[in-house]
């Protein structure tokens, strides 16, 4: 979207910045591997955000409310605990601890199976080709980013395979379909910028958001 100042920052590509961070990551984690969290998943959760809130938010900041909504559909919190926690905290109790190492164990193994992606034998795409963007207007949660849709890009890398994670977030079963890595410059995206010269923006798109460049 226009207006939100720069695209490349520094210190962007760090992931993260606070101590804090990690920590609302791996509880984030927790609560979509041991089911103590109710759906749609934390993406879809986060777009609930009043936009305000949203934009007033950091990237985490986002993560622990979207966490926190899912704790609360599914019970396992109650609204406003999080509040009376933060207030005895305030006070001077002493935070609570748990240490489970096979809650470790297995969210490990968990991140481990989800970054694994199969093998995209039925690829319709080869880098160098040339694909555009469809111009989708879902109702839901989508991963193809409103400014590249319409736009044309060039395949660098086919990923593998993946549920499709508009449907999947929502827990709706989908067949894999392949992923890619499509190559966009900044100026097709965004047209020229004064004072900044083109670069290229990498997007990974899920098959769904593609066509030929030029479809016969």
């Amino acid at each position: 979207m226009h207006g939100f100042g720069p695209v490349v920052e520094p210190g962007a590509d760090d992931v993260f910045h606070e101590p804090w961070e990690p920590r609302i990551f791996a509880l984030h984690l927790l609560v979509s591997f041991e089911r103590l969290g109710a759906g749609p998943g934390g993406r879809a959760t986060r777009e609930e955000m009043p936009p305000a809130e949203y934009l007033a938010a950091g990237y985490y900041e986002r993560w622990l409310w979207s966490a926190e909504r899912r704790l609360e559909r599914a019970g396992t919190i109650a609204p406003g605990e999080v509040e009376a926690m933060m207030a005895r905290l305030a006070a001077g109790d002493e935070p609570p601890a748990r240490a489970d190492a096979a809650a470790a164990e297995r969210a490990v193994q968990a991140l481990d199976d989800v970054a694994r992606l199969g093998a995209a034998s039925d690829a319709r795409f080869a880098p160098g080709d040339r694909v555009r963007v469809r111009r989708l207007h879902p109702e839901g949660h989508t991963r193809c980013p409103r400014y590249a849709r319409g736009v044309a890009g060039t395949v660098t890398r086919v990923h593998g395979t993946d549920r499709l994670p508009d449907l999947a977030t929502y827990g709706v079963r989908t067949p894999p379909e392949p992923v890619y890595a499509v190559a966009f410059r900044s100026d097709d995206l965004w047209g020229p910028q004064d004072g900044e010269p083109p670069f290229t923006v990498l997007l990974d798109l899920w098959d769904s958001y593609l066509d030929p460049e030029d479809p016969a």
